[in-house]
This record gives structure tokens, C-alpha cells and sequence, in this order.
């Protein structure tokens, strides 16, 4: 090992833990400002070269003269559930970092014939001037990090190709190039299939939004319809709050969940139209199971957005009268056989 090696380890080892708080650092801001413009992740995880690892690496590549020309010793890996993603984390961090252009790379649009799969886009960062300023950041400003953005199925073939060791075509036994290469499209298909059924659903949300007042007979009940029935029906809201005053408390997120749609299921209301009838139907019962369920249970801090569509199931389901039915909905819901007596003698 040449003597400007030997320095550069030397230099490391007496730094390292400075880089280590620099990752740990970078990674509690990305949190922040992940969560501050709304973008979803599904990890996001921090590491520092150790000695020994940097060791190989300036051995391999002899062209480093100096510590702060390698700019892999942090590192960031983020990991968002959907590859479009990927382009929203690469928009905030280049708004909030200084990007180092020339060790940057996208290594998808890099991606070669004879590669498998995915390979992340890498950033090289640093701090912008107003935040290195600052007194939390000051002693990491002139510090670069490696910031990995990829998609969970990406992070998934990359993690299977790194165990496995093969990278290329060229290295893989012959009778099994083409399961490979089956594999690589299918994870591919499944990231833009994921995509595209999430872009569908934001436009079904706008859809069901639009037609709501004017076509409730004709939506029918899924999760995005009936929680935008919650949220734009003026019965809904009213018995919605009326629950939470008789609770003393706070309305919170939309209650929408299988339990619901399976309770409506059962006592056969398929449309938001029949949502509506039925609420203005059975307003009075919903209030008076409400009251019982505010006079004979514990105090709670929140009530959530939605609370009386469960009671009008609980009231249609009472109102049939019929003992399988309600059998079988409170063994759905796993309630006790004194709520089945409950409802077959509301």
C-alpha cells in the first residue's frame, strides 16, 4: 500500500465517526422533509464505510490522492413503494441539496442490454449554504454522501443479484440465462403495473368526487366511494358529529374498512345512493344506538369520521330480526353472543 493510501485510511479512521453522525444526521432531514411535502417511502436507512472496506476500495482504484475526493464514505438508501416515486424523492432532494453533477449518475437510463433488473439513481449530495450555516449542520458543510433512490421491487432484485453474484448474462450458466431474463421483465411489469393501478385509483377518487351529488344511485360502495360519501354527505357529517358531541370528543382520519363494506354487503346495500336512503331512513335508530353505545361504554378521546355507517349497518342488521343474519354478523366481527342478544332485541 503506497504511503498516500496509508494517509487516507489514516485520515478516515480518525474521522469516521464524524461521517457516521453526517449519515445519521442526513437521514433524520430526509425523514423531515419527506414526510413535510407528503411523499410516502417505504425505508429509508443510513451506513459508513468501515476502514476496511475504504482499504479495498483505494486499492482497487489508486487515483484517489486525498479523503474528500471519495465521496461514497456515507451513505442514504431510500426506498419508495412505487418506481414513479423514485422521480418525486429525485425532485425534492435536488430542490434541498447541492447535487454533485459529475458522481451523480442515474444508473436506470445507464442500464446496459446485458444487465438484469434495476439499478438505482444515485446522487452525490451536500449541504446547500443557508443549511450548512445553520448551527445543528455546521461542522458537516463541506461533507459529500451517496444517496441511493430506488423502488422496493428494485431493492428486491438488487439484494437477490448481489447474494446470487451475477450481474450479467455473460456470467450466468447458459440453461438458466432465460429464467433470468423472465424474471427481470416480470419484476418490470410489476413496478409499472403497480404505478398505473395507483394512478387509476386517483383518478376513480376524482371520478366518484365529481358524480357524487348527482349519481349516488349508480356508485357503487367500494373504499374510495364510500369515503368520499363521508366526507361530502351533509346527513353523514351531521350524524357523524352529533356521535362525537355525545362522546365528548374529538372527530378524527375516515372509518372505512372491509368490516364496513362486508356489513353493507349483508344487509344488501350495494350503491351510495342506498347509503343515503337508508341513513335518512334510519336517523332516529342510529341516534338512539349511538346514545347506548355513549351511555354504557368507557370514554374516548376521538371518534372517527364515519362512525354512523357502522351504526346503520348495526341498525339495519338489528331490524331483520333474523337470528342466522345477526349470528352470523357478530361472529364476522368477532363480538360476543350478548351483542347478537343486543341487536335481535333493539
Amino acid at each position: 500500500m503506497s504511503e498516500t493510501q496509508t494517509n487516507i485510511l489514516e485520515e478516515y479512521s480518525k474521522s469516521r465517526d464524524v461521517y457516521m453522525s453526517y449519515a445519521r444526521t442526513l437521514t433524520a432531514l430526509l425523514e423531515r422533509l419527506l414526510a413535510v411535502n407528503s411523499v410516502p417511502v417505504h425505508s429509508i436507512n443510513f451506513r459508513c464505510k468501515t476502514v476496511e472496506s475504504l482499504a479495498g476500495k483505494v486499492a482497487r482504484k489508486e487515483k484517489y490522492k486525498h479523503l474528500h475526493e471519495i465521496t461514497d464514505l456515507a451513505g442514504v438508501r431510500i426506498i419508495t413503494l412505487f418506481s414513479s416515486d423514485v422521480d418525486v424523492v429525485a425532485e425534492l432532494v435536488e430542490r434541498e441539496f447541492v447535487v454533485d453533477r459529475v458522481n451523480s449518475i442515474d444508473k436506470r437510463v445507464a442500464l446496459d442490454p446485458d444487465r438484469f433488473g434495476y439499478l438505482s439513481l444515485h446522487y452525490v449530495i451536500s449541504l446547500n449554504q443557508s443549511r450548512g450555516e445553520l448551527q445543528e449542520y455546521s461542522g458537516f458543510a463541506p461533507l459529500k454522501l451517496e444517496l441511493q433512490i430506488r423502488s422496493i421491487l428494485q431493492h428486491t432484485w438488487a439484494e437477490i443479484e448481489h447474494d446470487i453474484g451475477y450481474k450479467s448474462v455473460a456470467e450466468v450458466p447458459k440453461q438458466i440465462r432465460r429464467r433470468f431474463s423472465r424474471l427481470a421483465g416480470l419484476l418490470e411489469l410489476a413496478d409499472q403495473e403497480f404505478t398505473g393501478i395507483r394512478r387509476e385509483l386517483d383518478e376513480y377518487a376524482v371520478e366518484v368526487d365529481d358524480n357524487i351529488q348527482e349519481r349516488a344511485e349508480e356508485i357503487l360502495l367500494d373504499k374510495v366511494s364510500l369515503q368520499t360519501f363521508v366526507g361530502s354527505n351533509q346527513l353523514c357529517v351531521e350524524l357523524d358529529g352529533l356521535v362525537a358531541k355525545m362522546r365528548n370528543a374529538r372527530q378524527q382520519e375516515t372509518l372505512v374498512n372491509a368490516s364496513l363494506l362486508l356489513g353493507m354487503e349483508l344487509v344488501g346495500v350495494k350503491t351510495l345512493g342506498a347509503v343515503e336512503k337508508n341513513l335518512e331512513l334510519y336517523r332516529g335508530d342510529i341516534i338512539r344506538r349511538a346514545e347506548d353505545v355513549a351511555v354504557n361504554s368507557s370514554p374516548v378521546k376521538h371518534v372517527q369520521y364515519g362512525i354512523c355507517l357502522f351504526f346503520l349497518v348495526q341498525v339495519m342488521v338489528a331490524k331483520t330480526k333474523d337470528r342466522g343474519l345477526i349470528d352470523k354478523y357478530v361472529l364476522d366481527n368477532e363480538w360476543g353472543q350478548r351483542f347478537a342478544d343486543y341487536l335481535m332485541a333493539f
